[in-house]
């Protein structure tokens, strides 16, 4: 199978809600595009892996990283304080 064949078929889990391709999920992704997902601001996100090896590691840089089929994510919002 090529990886032609396997894009239409990628889909990762965001806050437990699966978007796929049409969604636009990539076979490289930065942290700001997978906080776009779910509507969270990149300035104001925290994501975070929520499976694997991985699972509870902050995704700190803007640097594409691999997604695979059915990782999953959890995006945050920061918490600003106002003073």
């Amino acid at each position: 199978m090529t990886q032609a064949d396997e894009k239409p078929n990628l889909h990762i889990f965001v806050n437990r809600r699966k978007f796929e391709s049409g969604d636009g999920v990539q076979p490289l992704m930065t942290r700001a595009a997978i906080a776009g997902l779910v509507e969270v601001p990149p300035s104001n996100a925290v994501v975070r892996y929520d499976s694997g090896p991985n699972k509870g590691k902050e995704i700190e840089t803007d640097d594409p990283i691999e997604v695979k089929n059915g990782d999953h994510f959890l995006v945050t919002r920061r918490v600003v304080e106002g003073g």
